[in-house]
């Protein structure tokens, strides 16, 4: 038997550590709907042709599951997480200078683990990426994957969605742009730039323009999350310090369990939102 609504599926498995299809390939999976331009990418045959090429190429590295047999289905399973935390919980405030770590974004830093990544999508390969890329999550996932070229064709494709709908794409634009950016140049000295603890030993240049800073954190912190307290965190800390986003959050995982709590993630965004506020 086929089912066509796996997408639902993971979400019922994901106990806010994701979803694996397999032993060893991270599930990035959304129940968002498709957004009403979606009618006019399918009218425009000349785009949506180039939509199905970029998708083609895609599916090499980053596969596209739509229909799944029942055997398939048997492969999704959740990935753990410490506490299952409720996704209408909010994050409490911290305190005692440590993170909670039941509150990390687990479903990230897993995919961050996992060397294997897809989709499980519906419809066709090129609505599941379009599905996908209106949420920042799902393409900071994307972003976890191993192939820099995987990342650069996701993000043209994600670049003519924005040509015809720019509210629904201009977040995962930039985010991609990031990653790529990160994948193809050498890494810089800010790589070890939190290894001193404490704001007051961040003396550096930040890595970005302020433009830059402003943009991200405008995207990640109009986008309706229910963990919508790392998703500025992450984003504007790998940005600031030109870092690829699978690297920062496996960094705040290690550091949450050592000695300042992974304190020093928080102390840098909170000195990047005062430097945002004084911008504008």
């Amino acid at each position: 038997m086929v089912t066509s609504a796996s997408d639902t599926i993971c979400a019922a498995l994901d106990h806010g550590g994701g979803v694996r299809f397999g032993p060893q390939t991270f599930a990035i999976y959304s129940c968002a709907p498709l957004p009403p331009s979606i009618k006019q990418i399918r009218r425009n045959a000349t785009l949506h042709a180039q939509m199905s090429r970029l998708a083609a190429r895609i599916l090499k590295t980053l596969p596209v599951y739509v229909d799944l047999q029942d055997t398939d289905v048997a492969e999704l399973a959740s990935l753990p997480v410490p506490v299952s935390v409720p996704r209408d919980q909010p994050m409490p405030p911290i305190r005692a200078n440590a993170i909670n770590p039941n509150y990390l974004p687990w479903f990230l830093i897993n995919a961050a683990t996992f060397k294997k990544h897809c989709v499980v999508g519906r419809n066709s390969a090129v609505e599941s990426f379009l599905i996908i890329l209106q949420r920042p999550w799902c393409v900071l996932e994307i972003c976890c994957c191993i192939e820099a070229q995987t990342i650069g064709a996701v993000l043209v494709l994600a670049k003519l969605a924005a040509q015809i709908d720019p509210n629904s794409y201009e977040a995962a634009v930039q985010l991609l742009s990031h990653e790529f950016r990160v994948r193809i140049e050498p890494l810089r000295n800010s790589a070890n730039i939190l290894t001193s603890g404490g704001t007051e030993n961040m003396l550096y240049t930040s890595q970005c323009s302020e433009k830059a800073i402003c943009d991200i954190y405008a995207a990640a912190t109009l986008v309706s999350s229910y963990n919508s307290f790392w998703l500025p965190l992450v984003c504007c800390c790998a940005i600031d310090l030109h870092l690829s986003f699978s690297h920062v959050v496996r960094r705040i995982r290690d550091d949450a369990g050592g000695l300042n709590g992974g304190m020093n993630w928080i102390e840098l965004h909170g000195c990047l939102v005062r430097r945002i506020g004084d911008w504008i």
